[in-house]
């Protein structure tokens, strides 16, 4: 897969980023580091927080270009991390002494105000200030304020920024007052596509954290029983800081990701009623699994899915009961949202990702040697 970058555009070799195995962070970072392996490009994956799992480091040692190492801290998206954060950064440092990438891509916001001697990229995935919201309605309290300095700190010290979907590149703006002109928008993708979707069985499939808030599978949970078809959540009950109980869904647990991606290959139905959703791979994996989709009717997902879903609002129960019973009972009827589903996910595609992401880094290297030779 080449990526067709610009001749004049230096492309990097070594790229050190930031990671961590929570969330979907972390499969994006994979998926990347597949892509950039086509490219030659080798990608130190400095993950911080809680420890990559055996299933996890198993799967990143697949990628011969990706070196995996470990940083145990809290992450800044936690409740008082910063000491936590400033350790890590400390690490970060010395191990970019040792690796010498020659652009550092960071996977949040605090750490891009450190003293890099190298072109820093952001990747805008979330951040508390739009989660928090997007699931209360309305602004943090002031025990996040230092939070806040530090995302404007990273985001006006970062060489560039890059976003998973306009919508969120308008938040950073409006929000952070970050100009528009320094973030480029660059969609999330997936190799997930490889998986052709099998026979279609009766059972609607979610997947996310039970423990994030912002993924409102307790919806799901609790309409579980008016509901025809049985309800399967895949992801984690437990969380850095908090875990939860499902009582009427089939709960899946963390799953390895190959498994995931046969429940996503059997459902007839996916369902997302997260109230926050940046990007979301996992509606972008299950539309490639051919599901037909019921997704939350907020701006970001109807950026990325107007036309190809069923759209609901998060927070009325009785339309998803409604929705979800309607499709489960109409082969025809799930039939052609899942086409168009099929169809949109064409749009989400390395092949378009990988060459814009390249060429992002490859101008923010340029403009780095010709600071230097100013």
């Amino acid at each position: 897969m080449a990526a067709n970058c610009h001749d004049q555009d230096k492309r990097p070799s070594k790229i050190l980023m930031t990671a961590d195995a929570v969330g979907g962070v972390w499969r994006y970072s994979l998926d990347l580091a597949a892509g950039l392996a086509h490219e030659n490009v080798q990608v130190l994956l400095a993950v911080l927080g809680p420890a990559p799992s055996p299933e996890q480091r198993l799967e990143a040692s697949r990628f011969p270009n990706v070196t995996l190492t470990h940083c145990d801290c809290a992450l800044e998206w936690m409740s008082d991390p910063w000491e936590g954060v400033d350790r890590s950064g400390e690490w970060l440092l010395d191990v970019q002494k040792s690796f010498e990438a020659d652009l550092i891509h960071l996977n949040g916001y605090s750490h891009a105000s450190l003293p890099w001697s190298k072109p820093v990229l952001v990747v805008a995935h979330s951040c508390v200030y739009s989660w928090w919201r997007a699931v209360y309605e309305c602004a943090p309290g002031s025990e996040w304020l230092e939070y806040r300095r530090r995302v404007i700190a990273g985001l006006q010290a970062a060489s560039q920024i890059a976003s998973p979907s306009h919508t969120m590149a308008d938040f950073l703006v409006n929000e952070y007052q970050i100009s528009r002109a320094k973030v480029q928008v660059i969609h999330n993708f997936s190799f997930a596509a490889d998986l052709r979707p099998r026979e279609k069985h009766p059972f609607i499939l979610a997947a996310g954290r039970l423990w994030d808030r912002a993924k409102n599978l307790a919806l799901l949970d609790r309409i579980a029983p008016d509901l025809d078809w049985e309800v399967r959540v895949a992801g984690s009950a437990s969380g850095p800081e908090k875990s939860v109980t499902a009582k009427c869904v089939r709960t899946l647990g963390l799953l390895e990701h190959d498994e995931l991606l046969r429940e996503m290959s059997a459902a007839g139905v996916f369902a997302h009623p997260a109230l926050y959703e940046p990007f979301g791979l996992s509606v972008l994996e299950a539309a490639q699994a051919g599901c037909a989709l019921v997704l939350s009717d907020i701006p970001s997902l109807r950026e990325l899915w107007d036309g190809a879903a069923v759209f609901v609002n998060p927070r009325d129960e009785r339309a998803w009961i409604a929705e979800l019973n309607a499709l489960s009972a109409s082969p025809e009827r799930r039939g052609t949202p899942a086409k168009a589903a099929s169809s949109r996910a064409l749009r989400y595609a390395a092949e378009d990702s990988l060459p814009s992401y390249l060429s992002l880094c490859g101008k923010m290297l340029n403009r780095k040697l010709k600071e230097a030779a100013a």
